[in-house]
């Protein structure tokens, strides 16, 4: 029996062993610079991501996904940059160590940001801050509720409601195809400034600091706005503000309108069922912890206090995952300030930026992390969890799943 285990052991051993030289065999992947990246594809043309999302044209009204005919997509080589092999170079401002991000690796240079929808390795090979190229030829360029991405071929299919639902891109699953377009870049550094020093020398900053003073000139009620979108930008002193749901002091602020609809924060959304459900919840996301089963949460933060409708000018949704780290922490109370680092984008078929009672956009706001939001008050601003056992009611636990066939099982 003895001798049966020295055996075993020693195989052990020697697949470990052959493991290890398996893997210190595997050489590095390069990291390129601008003049290495142009010594080994010397044809490829450089342009800017705003040269490229201006060349898919208006984003608004094509991204609706209900049908072809408004679900817009270019495939940069034929239908944009005919015959060219063009190429962009940004600056990694995504990770996805805490889970809010999934499969997305966020880019950006002086002028512009997108997503690019790639595999789960994302985080393990383009290091936060860090340069990226992108050659573009064979990708697809697509609009969803007025934010572009690049990504693998357009898709459809059935949601559980039933409807026929259209992607114009994919994400890339394949790491063969992916390190055909993608190429990490050397190490870098995110520099913060303010709007006025990105203007004068937009190669300078990085992260545009926003400020209630500011923040109606750099997001102007008209397609200027749309060069914000996919930037990371520092949101300066926003205050958290309930609407439609009781706060820590048992008062019930009006919720927020967007068009025909009334839309509640803090809250849960679920998308299944028609019509979709939205509850209150006081922590950043919901998710079951016996099943795992998880919903995106939502908590709005404003510079207009005064503001009605989601479409407003300062107003802004920041969207968590239940998948990430920090779903189940508790929201901060109503009234708590805070400064944001965060992706901003927006969520419509369609818009004028002009933020009134018939405009259904919505602007969000996505972490990385939860270090991501800084709180005046620190920790103190987080409801505590007596709080929280005391607002949550029975009904917001509450649940309607709907099954694969199309059964509700509400827990």
């Amino acid at each position: 029996m003895k001798i049966n285990k020295i055996f075993a052991l020693l195989a052990i051993a020697l697949l470990a062993v052959g493991c290890y030289e398996k893997f210190e065999s595997v050489e590095p992947r390069p990291i390129f610079s601008d003049s290495s990246f142009e010594a080994q594809f010397p044809d490829a043309e450089y342009i800017t991501i705003k040269e490229l999302k201006d060349a898919f044209g208006t984003i608004s009204n094509t991204g609706v996904n209900s049908g072809w005919n408004n679900t817009i997509y270019k495939l940069v080589g034929e239908d944009i940059f005919v015959g060219r092999d063009v190429y962009i170079k940004g600056k990694v401002i995504s990770n996805d160590e805490e889970g809010n991000i999934y499969k997305s690796l966020h880019i950006q240079d002086h002028t512009a940001g997108i997503e690019l929808k790639l595999n789960n390795n994302v985080g393990l090979r383009y290091k936060y801050g860090s340069w990226v190229y992108v050659r573009l030829s064979g990708l697809y360029l697509g609009n969803y509720r007025m934010m572009l991405s690049l990504g693998g071929a357009p898709s459809e299919s059935w949601n559980k409601a039933g409807e026929h639902k259209f992607y114009a891109n994919s994400n890339i699953e394949l790491q063969e195809i992916i390190d055909e377009h993608l190429f990490a870049g050397e190490p870098s550094k995110l520099m913060v400034g303010t709007y006025d020093a990105w203007k004068a020398d937009p190669k300078s900053v990085d992260i545009i600091t926003v400020t209630p003073e500011n923040y109606k000139t750099v997001f102007p009620n008209n397609k200027g706005r749309e060069q914000m979108f996919g930037r990371l930008i520092r949101f300066e002193d926003l205050e958290c503000r309930y609407a439609g749901v009781p706060n820590q002091d048992g008062v019930t602020n009006p919720a927020m309108k967007s068009g025909s609809f009334e839309n509640i924060y803090p809250s849960w959304l679920y998308t299944d069922p028609r019509p979709t459900v939205t509850k209150g919840w006081y922590q950043w996301a919901f998710k079951e912890e016996i099943t795992g089963r998880s919903l995106y949460g939502s908590v709005l933060f404003t510079y207009d206090p005064t503001a009605t409708v989601c479409s407003a000018n300062g107003v802004y949704a920041l969207r968590t995952s239940g998948y990430s780290r920090f779903a189940r922490r508790n929201v901060c109370k109503d009234g708590e300030k805070a400064t944001i680092t965060a992706i901003y984008g927006i969520y419509a078929q369609r818009s004028d930026y002009v933020g009134n009672a018939d405009d259904y956009a919505s602007y969000q706001l996505t972490i990385s992390s939860f270090s991501d939001i800084e709180f005046e008050n620190g920790e103190a601003a987080l409801l505590t969890d007596e709080q929280v056992a005391a607002m949550t009611t029975e009904d917001m636990k509450s649940v309607p799943w709907i099954d694969e066939e199309g059964e509700t099982d509400t827990m």
